[in-house]
C-alpha cells in the first residue's frame, strides 16, 4: 500500500476530508468544508466538468441556502425563474407564488452551469479538485480513511464522503446496501428549441399516449421530458434523435410542435433506492450515492445539494475536534427521513403520471383536476416540492416549537434602526445567536458563534434568544438571555470548540 507523500517525503496528515465525485453534491460539500477551513480534496473520474445539462433546476430551499452564503445572485444571473411546476396534464401545475420565500419559483439552468458555479466557489475558498482520478476502493481504521486510486496510490483522510452517484464505489466499499428497484420504462430527455410554445413558463401534457413536459431555459431553448408508452421499452443505450422527439410529441399531444436544433439528449431508466445508513464509521454518503428516485418533481439534485449543507458544518466540527459525539450521527438521523419522503413524493407522482388502467386514470383525473387546484393543496405541495417544508426533529422533545424549523427570510432591525436581511448574517458559515436583549458576558462562547443583538425580530413569534445553525435551521430557542442557558445551548451543539 502506497501512502500519499508531500514534497518533503513526509506522509500527508489525515486531518482533511476526501470527497469522491465532483457533481453538484460533491462540489457544494467541498465549498462548505473549505469555508469552514477544513482541507478538502475532491476526486473525480471524469477528465473535465460535464458539458451536459442533465438535472436542470434549483428549488426555493436550495436557493435560500445559496443566499445564506451570499452567492444566490451568481445562479440567478444564469438561470431562468419559473413560477410553476407542471405535474402532468395540461394546466395541472403547482404554483410557487404562495411560498414564504425570497425565491418563489424554481430556477431552471443546466447542471453544467450549476457545476461550473459551484466549482468556482469551491476553488476560490481553497478546495482542491483532482480530475481523471478513478477511485477503486475505500477502507478505514480507527484513525483514518484510505482511498485507493486506479494507479495504485492511496489517499489518506479523516473522513471520506461518497458523492459518486447511483453506482457508488464508496458505498459498495463500505458494505452499505442499496435496496430498491428500477422504475418501469425509460424516459427520453432532449434539449431543443420549440418556437410554438412560450418559453416563459413550464408546460405539461399527460394523455393516453404518455407524458410530455417542457422546462424553459434562459436562452430560449428548453428541456423536453418524454415518457412515450410506445417507446418505454427502448433500451437506454439507444440514442434519442430529433425525429424521435418530434414523433413522440405528436403521439402524446396530437400536435406537431416542430422541435428544432437538438443539442443534447439522453435516455435513461430511473431507479428508486435508498441506503439504510448514510454513515459507516469514517465513510459517509450524500446525494445519489445515498438515495435515488424517479425524476418526478425535480428532487434529485436539490436533495443532494441540501445533504451537503447539512453535512458540511457537522463534518467540519468533527475534523476540528471537540464536537459532541452525536453531532455527525445526526446527519443520517435528519437527512434519511428527508430522502425517504422524496422517494414517496416522486414515486406517487410517477405512478400517477404513468397509470394506464381506467381506475388509475380516473384517480389521476380527480387528483389533478379536483384536488390540485384547491388552495390548501397548492400550498402544501408548493412547500413540499420546493423544500421549504423540511423540518428536523428537535434534539430535545421538550424544546421550543421553533427548534428544527427553517429560518424564514426577513429583516432584523438593530438598536440603531438599521435593517439587515437575516440571510446575510450566515455568509461565514457559522452559527448565529439572535438575542433581543444584550447577552450578558457573551465571552466564553465558541468562535463559531456570531452574537447579534436586535431591537425588532423578523417574526413576532421569536422568543428572546434564537440560536440558528449554519445551514439555516433553528438549533435552540428560549426566552432567557442570561449566560447559563445560552452557554448550555451553544455548548450542546458545538461541544468544546
Amino acid at each position: 500500500m502506497v501512502l500519499n507523500r508531500g514534497e518533503d517525503g513526509d506522509t500527508v496528515p489525515s486531518d482533511r476530508v476526501i470527497i469522491v465525485g465532483a457533481g453538484p453534491t460533491g462540489l457544494a460539500l467541498a465549498a462548505e468544508l473549505a469555508l469552514a477551513g477544513v482541507p478538502c480534496r475532491v476526486l473525480e473520474r471524469r477528465p473535465a466538468r460535464t458539458a451536459d445539462s442533465r438535472a436542470i433546476c434549483l428549488h426555493a430551499r436550495s436557493m435560500e441556502m445559496l443566499a445564506l452564503r451570499g452567492i444566490a445572485d451568481r445562479f440567478l444571473d444564469t438561470g431562468l425563474p419559473v413560477r410553476s411546476f407542471p405535474v402532468g396534464p395540461r394546466g395541472a401545475v403547482i404554483g410557487f407564488d404562495r411560498l414564504d420565500s425570497d425565491f418563489p419559483y424554481q430556477l431552471d439552468l443546466p447542471q453544467s452551469e450549476i457545476e461550473r458555479l459551484l466549482e468556482e466557489r469551491a476553488i476560490e475558498l481553497g478546495a482542491e479538485i483532482v480530475r481523471s482520478a478513478t477511485v477503486t476502493g475505500v477502507d478505514q481504521n480507527d484513525d483514518e480513511a484510505l482511498v485507493t486510486l486506479a494507479d495504485g496510490t492511496v489517499e489518506r483522510a479523516a473522513y471520506v464522503v461518497g458523492c459518486d452517484g447511483l453506482r457508488s464505489t464508496v458505498r459498495e466499499s463500505a458494505g452499505i446496501p442499496f435496496p430498491g428497484a428500477p422504475n418501469p420504462g425509460s424516459v427520453a430527455l432532449a434539449d431543443v428549441f420549440i418556437d410554438d410554445l412560450p418559453m416563459t413558463d413550464a408546460h405539461g401534457e399527460n394523455t393516453d399516449a404518455g407524458l410530455f413536459l417542457v422546462f424553459p431555459f434562459r436562452d430560449g431553448s428548453c428541456r423536453v421530458v418524454l415518457y412515450d408508452y410506445s417507446r418505454a421499452e427502448v433500451p437506454v443505450s439507444e440514442p434519442v434523435s430529433l425525429a424521435e422527439v418530434r414523433e413522440s410529441i405528436i403521439r402524446i399531444t396530437g400536435r406537431d410542435l416542430r422541435p428544432r436544433d437538438l443539442y443534447w439528449s439522453s435516455r435513461y431508466r430511473s431507479e428508486s433506492r435508498q441506503a439504510p445508513s448514510y454513515r459507516a464509521g469514517r465513510i459517509l454518503l450524500a446525494g445519489d450515492a445515498a438515495h435515488t428516485h424517479s425524476p418526478a418533481g425535480a428532487q434529485g439534485l436539490n436533495t443532494g445539494f441540501q445533504d451537503a449543507f447539512n453535512l458540511g458544518w457537522k463534518l467540519a466540527a468533527a475534523v476540528r475536534g471537540g464536537a459532541p459525539d452525536w453531532l455527525l450521527d445526526s446527519y443520517h438521523r435528519e437527512r434519511h427521513p428527508v430522502g425517504s419522503e422524496v422517494l414517496r413524493l416522486s414515486g406517487r407522482q410517477f405512478r400517477l403520471n404513468t397509470a394506464r388502467t381506467t381506475p388509475r386514470r380516473l384517480l389521476r383525473w380527480a387528483a389533478y383536476h379536483v384536488a390540485l387546484p384547491l388552495p390548501p393543496v397548492q400550498t402544501r405541495l408548493a412547500r413540499a416540492y420546493s423544500g421549504v417544508a423540511i423540518e428536523y426533529a428537535p434534539h430535545d422533545a421538550e424544546g421550543h416549537p421553533l427548534e428544527g424549523r427553517r429560518l424564514p427570510p426577513g429583516r432584523l432591525r438593530s438598536r440603531d434602526g438599521a435593517a439587515t436581511p437575516l440571510y446575510e448574517l450566515f455568509r461565514d458559515g457559522n452559527f448565529v445567536l439572535f438575542a433581543r436583549r444584550p447577552v450578558v458576558a457573551p465571552m466564553g462562547l465558541p468562535a463559531q458563534v456570531r452574537v447579534v443583538d436586535y431591537a425588532e425580530a423578523a417574526r413576532p413569534d421569536w422568543p428572546a434568544a434564537v440560536l440558528v445553525r449554519p445551514d439555516g435551521y433553528v438549533a435552540w430557542a428560549g426566552d432567557a438571555t442570561e449566560p447559563d442557558p445560552v452557554r448550555h445551548a451553544v455548548h450542546h451543539w458545538l461541544g468544546t470548540n
